[in-house]
């Protein structure tokens, strides 16, 4: 359920995780890009069709304690995008002491459940018999983002290709249909936001997703917390570390070195 991208060697560790129904690689056009850190990356439950008895981000929370235990990691930056965002301060609330900043990229700055929606579950794609459905429909998906970096459209169409996996005659999203209904129910349902913010934390918002009501909840989440920054990624799409690598690359970087002065000047 993890896996290790970027300099094994280094001290400075990053810990990521993905979006909801999405997979660790996500990440790996942002590992490539910051390659002098060390990521930990990590699968969401259910992810290739994994089961589990519990789905549940706490159960995922404690999972992944174990296995910084496991690999003697101390103290880590917390990456989370989308669902990731909500569950890295989940994670936060209950472990503080192994957290050393949080980046919330498009999600995690207000609870779901205040858009009162009502849930409804998925059903993802399983019988699917020719991949060449999946190809034209994932090529549509990916230019239909304006104003990207073209190696941004090469990944983004590389990585959700890959989000297909062949079952016997048929191919299938990776993801268990239970669990990614289970989660997506659990985020509108509790709320996982922090209270009290006592971390480093910066919050990247796609700017295709910054709708009346999320570019409230982030002024709100700027002005309520202390030691956070918001920012607005320029033709920013949900899957930030895949369509918009450089940008957040770029302020990712600024705020750990910012971080890191922080510490040797003291």
């Amino acid at each position: 359920m993890y896996a290790f991208y970027g300099n094994t060697n280094s001290k400075e560790i990053i810990i990521a995780i993905p979006a909801l129904g999405e997979r660790k690689e996500m990440f790996q056009p942002l590992a490539n890009e910051m390659n002098k850190y060390k990521w930990l990356v990590f699968d969401l439950p259910g992810s290739n069709k994994q089961p589990l008895n519990d789905y549940s981000i706490p159960s995922f929370c404690e999972y992944i304690k174990q296995t910084l235990e496991l690999l003697n990691i101390h103290k880590a930056h917390f990456l989370g995008n989308s669902l990731g965002a909500w569950v890295i301060q989940a994670f936060t609330s209950k472990y503080p002491e192994y957290v050393r900043s949080l980046a919330l990229l498009d999600g995690g700055h207000y609870f779901l459940g205040e858009r009162n929606e009502s849930h409804e579950n998925v059903e993802l794609p399983s019988t699917i018999e020719n991949f060449e459905d999946i190809k034209e429909a994932i090529k549509e998906l990916t230019y239909s983002m304006p104003n990207l970096e073209n190696q941004a459209y090469t990944n983004f169409e590389t990585y959700f290709l890959n989000n297909y996996i062949k079952q016997g005659d048929f191919y299938a999203h990776h993801c268990s249909e239970v669990a990614y209904n289970f989660l997506s129910e659990e985020i509108s349902s509790i709320n996982y936001c922090l209270k009290k913010i006592a971390i480093p934390t910066i919050l990247l918002i796609a700017e295709a997703s910054a709708d009346e009501l999320s570019l409230n909840k982030s002024s709100i989440f700027n002005e309520q917390f202390e030691q956070t920054k918001v920012y607005i990624i320029e033709n920013g799409q949900h899957y930030l570390p895949l369509t918009n690598t450089a940008a957040v690359a770029k302020i990712l970087e600024d705020h750990y070195q910012f971080l890191s002065n922080k510490v040797e000047n003291k």
